[in-house]
């Protein structure tokens, strides 16, 4: 009669155990701000964030309440940049209409950088090493500056 009881108890154990290494993905082995690096004991989570590349310390000067710069690092690190204010935002050729979401990859422009339009999320710029990049745009009579660390792939 006690056999059966143990037996139902192993069973129970290996099935939790099963379920929580194959299915969720959730314990995390080695953390990454780059999707792609991230390690997970069991499954991945289903997601279609695979980029290798990140954005690191976004500084936006000065800040300007209307405006919002943020990191996207799910496929390579772009900014995604919404102007909630009442002039357009430009930056070397990019216009940023008031009301308008865009997000923007960096490029190497000779000796300097520049931000064009992304396709989506996707990066199309890696670096071989990490890089401080610096953009400078115009808000209406302001000068706005951008800067971060764009860097090289952070895993094979």
């Amino acid at each position: 009669m006690y056999k059966p009881k143990m037996m139902v108890y192993v069973a129970l154990v290996a099935a939790l155990t099963t379920l929580l290494l194959s299915s969720s993905g959730c314990i995390v082995v080695r953390d990454s701000p780059a999707p792609g690096c991230v390690e997970y004991l069991g499954l991945r989570p289903m997601g279609g964030c695979f980029g290798k590349t990140a954005l690191l310390d976004l500084a936006v000067s000065p800040q300007i309440n209307c405006l919002d710069v943020t990191v996207n690092n799910c496929n390579g690190g772009v900014l995604e940049i919404h102007n909630g204010c009442a002039e357009a935002l430009t930056f070397d050729g990019v216009e940023i209409a008031p009301g308008e979401n865009v997000a923007l990859d960096v490029a190497q422009n000779g000796e300097g950088y520049e931000l064009v339009e992304a396709s989506g999320n996707f990066s199309e710029y890696i670096p071989e090493k990490d890089e401080c990049v610096e953009v400078s745009g115009r808000l209406d009579d302001r000068d706005v500056t951008i800067t971060f660390t764009k860097t090289a792939p952070l895993c094979e």
